[in-house]
Parts: C-alpha cells; sequence; structure tokens
C-alpha cells in the first residue's frame, strides 16, 4: 500500500469518525421534528374541532328553543345542520391521535342528534307541548356534553404536557449524546491521526540519524530502518541502504587506492632523493646555481614525502590499521626534544621560543612519543612558525590537570579568521592562514592522533590578528595501552594494534 493510499484511508477513517456525531445529531432532530409535526398536526387540529364543537353545540341549543318559541321552520332545517356538522367534526376527532380521548364524546352527540331530530318532527306537527316536552330533555343532554367536551380537552393537555416532556428528554439525551459523540469522534481522530503521524515520523527520523551518521563517515546501516516497508518510506530505506553500501565500497577502494598509491610513491621519491644527495657529494665543481637547483629538487622531494607519508596514515587511520607504540615517557624528554628541533628554524625566521613545563605538570605519562612529538605537537609549531612574523614569540606551555596534562601552543600570527575556526580539524581543509600553502591533513591527523590518545585538542582562543592558542589535553595513561585501542572518529572500523616503527620527525608544515 503505497503512502499515498495510506494518507487518503486514513483521511477518509478521520472523515468519518467525525461524520458519525453529525448524523447522531441529525437523527435526534428528525425525532423532535416529528414530536413537532405530530403535535401540530394533532394536538392543534383537535384542539380547533372540539372547539369548533363546542360553539356548534351552542348554536344548536338557541335554534332548538327559536324552533320551539316561533315554530319558524328555518330554524329547523339549522339546528339539523348543526347536527350533521357535529356528527362530521366528531368523526374527524375519531381519527386524530386522541381516539380513545374523545369517544366518550359520541354518545351525547348522537343523543343531542335524536332529541333535536324528535323536537323537530313534534314542531312540524304542531305538537307543541309535546315538542317542549321533549326540548326539556335535550338540556341534560347539553350539560353532560359540556362535562365531557372539558374532560376531553383536560385529557388532551395532559397527552401534549407528556408529549412536550418526552421532546424535552429527546433533546437533552440528544445534546448529551451528541457531545460525548464528537468527544469520542475527536479522540478517535487523533489516534489515527497519531497513528499515522508516527508511522510517517519513527522511520524518517530513524533515516535521518541513519543519514546523519553516514554524513560524519560512519557507512553502516542500521537494521532497525523500514526496509521491509511496500510504501515511499520502504523504497527510500531501500535506496538509502543500496547508496550506503555504494558509499562503503567507495570508502575502501579510495583507502585502498591512498595506501598503495603512497607506498608506491615513495620508492621513486627516496631514489630521487638519494640520486640528489649522490650529485651534492660525489661531485664538488658543481656551480652555485646548479647547487641551487638540486636544493630545490631535495626540498620538493621531501616535501612530497612528506605529504605521501601524511596519506599512508590517513589511510592507516580510515582502515583500522594505524598502529601505536606505547611507552611510558619523560615529559621533559618530550620538550626538550621539540625544543632541539625548532630552535633552528626559530633563529632562521628571528622568532622567540618560549617552552615552560609548570610544577603542576607531571614528570611522566604513557604516550606513543612519535605520534605527540611529531604529529601533534610538532605539527602546531611548524604552523605556529609558518604564520608568525619575525620579531614575536612562540609559547609552548605544559601544565597538569586531574588526571592528565595539557599542552597550550600559543602564536603570534595573523589568527583564525571566525568563518574558518569551525573547520580547521577538517581533511584537506585550507583557510585564509595557509596562503594556499600545506595539504589541509597536518591538523586532521593531530585530531585524530590526539583521540587515539583518549584526549582532545581544540582551538582555544583565536582573535583575529592577535594569533591562535591550540589547547592539547591528553590523559596520563590512555585507555587499555596494552591492549587494543578503540577509535570513534573518521570510521575505523578496526581496532589498532601496538607498532614495532616509529615515524621519522617531520619538521615542516601540514
Amino acid at each position: 500500500m503505497t503512502l499515498r493510499s495510506k494518507l487518503l484511508a486514513s483521511f477518509g477513517a478521520v472523515t468519518v469518525v467525525l461524520l458519525l456525531p453529525v448524523l447522531f445529531a441529525a437523527g435526534k432532530l428528525a425525532e423532535m421534528r416529528d414530536f413537532a409535526v405530530e403535535g401540530r398536526a394533532g394536538h392543534a387540529a383537535t384542539v380547533v374541532t372540539l372547539g369548533r364543537m363546542q360553539a356548534t353545540m351552542a348554536e344548536l341549543d338557541l335554534l332548538e328553543r327559536s324552533l320551539v318559541a316561533t315554530g319558524d321552520p328555518r330554524a329547523g332545517a339549522a339546528a339539523e345542520e348543526a347536527v350533521a356538522s357535529l356528527h362530521t367534526d366528531l368523526g374527524r376527532l375519531r381519527a386524530s391521535p386522541y381516539t380513545e380521548q374523545v369517544s366518550t364524546l359520541g354518545p351525547v352527540v348522537a343523543a343531542m342528534g335524536l332529541i333535536a331530530g324528535r323536537v323537530g318532527e313534534l314542531m312540524h306537527e304542531d305538537r307543541i307541548v309535546a315538542a317542549t316536552a321533549a326540548f326539556e330533555q335535550l338540556r341534560p343532554v347539553f350539560d353532560e356534553a359540556e362535562r365531557r367536551f372539558t374532560s376531553v380537552a383536560d385529557s388532551i393537555d395532559v397527552l401534549a404536557s407528556r408529549d412536550f416532556s418526552r421532546a424535552e428528554a429527546v433533546s437533552v439525551s440528544g445534546r448529551r449524546d451528541t457531545l460525548v459523540g464528537v468527544a469520542a469522534a475527536l479522540l478517535l481522530a487523533f489516534l489515527v491521526a497519531g497513528s499515522m503521524t508516527r508511522s510517517l515520523t519513527q522511520p524518517l527520523r530513524r533515516l535521518g540519524r541513519a543519514m546523519a551518521r553516514v554524513a560524519d563517515g560512519s557507512f553502516v546501516t542500521p537494521d532497525d530502518l523500514p526496509y521491509g516497508r511496500r510504501d515511499e518510506i520502504g523504497d527510500l530505506a531501500g535506496s538509502f541502504r543500496a547508496m550506503t553500501h555504494r558509499l562503503a565500497e567507495l570508502d575502501r577502494m579510495k583507502s585502498e587506492f591512498l595506501g598503495v598509491a603512497s607506498h608506491e610513491l615513495k620508492t621513486p621519491l627516496n631514489v630521487i632523493n638519494g640520486y640528489v644527495e649522490l650529485l651534492e657529494e660525489a661531485d664538488t665543481s658543481i656551480s652555485s646555481e646548479h647547487l641551487g637547483f638540486l636544493n630545490g629538487i631535495a626540498e620538493q622531494t621531501q616535501a612530497m614525502a612528506r605529504l605521501v607519508s601524511r596519506l599512508m596514515d590517513i589511510s592507516r587511520l580510515e582502515a583500522g590499521t594505524y598502529r601505536m607504540a606505547w611507552e611510558r615517557i619523560h615529559l621533559e624528554d618530550v620538550v626538550t626534544g621539540l625544543s632541539r628541533v625548532f630552535e633552528t628554524l626559530a633563529e632562521q625566521k628571528k622568532v622567540a621560543l618560549d617552552f615552560r613545563i609548570l610544577d603542576s605538570a607531571p614528570a611522566s605519562l604513557v604516550l606513543d612519543v612519535d605520534i605527540i612529538r611529531d604529529e601533534v605537537l610538532g605539527n602546531l609549531l611548524s604552523n605556529a612558525l609558518k604564520f608568525t612574523p619575525p620579531g614575536e614569540r612562540i609559547e609552548l606551555t605544559v601544565h597538569g590537570e586531574e588526571g592528565g596534562v595539557v599542552f597550550t601552543v600559543t602564536d603570534s600570527g595573523p589568527g583564525i579568521p571566525p568563518e574558518h575556526r569551525d573547520f580547521i580539524f577538517e581533511k584537506h581543509y585550507r583557510g585564509d592562514r595557509s596562503n594556499a600553502v600545506g595539504s589541509g591533513l597536518g591538523l586532521a591527523i593531530a585530531k585524530e592522533m590526539v583521540e587515539l590518545h583518549g584526549g582532545l585538542i581544540t582551538l582555544e582562543e583565536s582573535e583575529e590578528g592577535q594569533g591562535a592558542r591550540f589547547r592539547v589535553a591528553l590523559p596520563l595513561t590512555p585507555p587499555s595501552p596494552e591492549l587494543e585501542v578503540p577509535h570513534a572518529s573518521l570510521a575505523l572500523a578496526g581496532r589498532l594494534r601496538p607498532r614495532k616503527q616509529r615515524a621519522r620527525f617531520p619538521v615542516a608544515s601540514a
């Protein structure tokens, strides 16, 4: 089922759920309308008919009196019409909803008709005395009819009140049931909408987290993605898995290429460097101009060798095969080695070096000395020398913190612009400070090496135009120095083991 079909089904379900209370309320309104129609057609018509019959009965009384008193045949004919009208209205009442209540009116209407007819016959025969006697019999019938009309009217009023109460009860229950239905419908609608939203957002959120991990360099597809869904999200998850597998394969091929290319480049570079040294030593008659050419070749060869070495380091880090040589080293030996290497370079650039070990610093710590001294601190000092103008100062300060040691390298160069500070530890990134020189790998490798030791390297301060300060914090003992050391950066797939050979100390910047 596609995502579009699911959305349409959800909208349809919500619509149906919300229509149910509307239909229920419409049914209650129809029931109340039936009560209103029934009351109007039954109660009102019956009341009107009763009123008309009472008026006809009063008219009949007057006509009978006139007939007996005057003998006017027109009064007799009008009396007969009045009796016929009473019978007609009685038939209407019997057809109303109040048949039972009006049933008591039939005998008195029939009695009035018989007596009125008898009076008319006697007056037609000029038997006035007998007609008068018969008229006297009509008086009690009129009184009884009046009482019965009143009783029927009261009964109809009672029934009307009962119907009104029933309609009011229907209204109250309809209002209550409608509110309950609306509340239940809204709850169901929210549940349906929430379920649909959750079915959409949860897999998308998991996909987002997986994509973030891929963006960080971890090309591992998680198992909790909705690969089995038969909709667009399932297709997206499947495409993401295929993309991740392809990226992992490309990353592996890239690492293999870097490793192979770096390894293969080292041999011709060493051969070129060897020939240059051989020419310098074997031929003393080389002119100064040609000697400058050879020195330029040697410098470029060494720069290429350093770049190849860094590429090999990156390749080993990404492949998880970089091996550490742990040993306990005196902190003073590390600083002394750095001072010995960089003093000459600093003198050439007329830059003052200030190396200090504070009293809070520990005497020794466990580390891979070549990595920390050469790849990390040496790289920071090389960068500081590159950007510090003549006559300024570079400081290396070492002090202790709880459970560790902190190296701080401060230069007096131009500083790092704000727009570059968040990217300086990324591979191949070169900001304005680089002046288009270097490979952009030095700080990235330094960051990885520090993290291999369980430490942290940060740009602590860098006001533009006032230099930069880098802070390297290391624990006194790295995590499991005798065992394999896990590494979480650069998507390392393997574990790190001790190595036997150490890298040569680099003096140039990355």
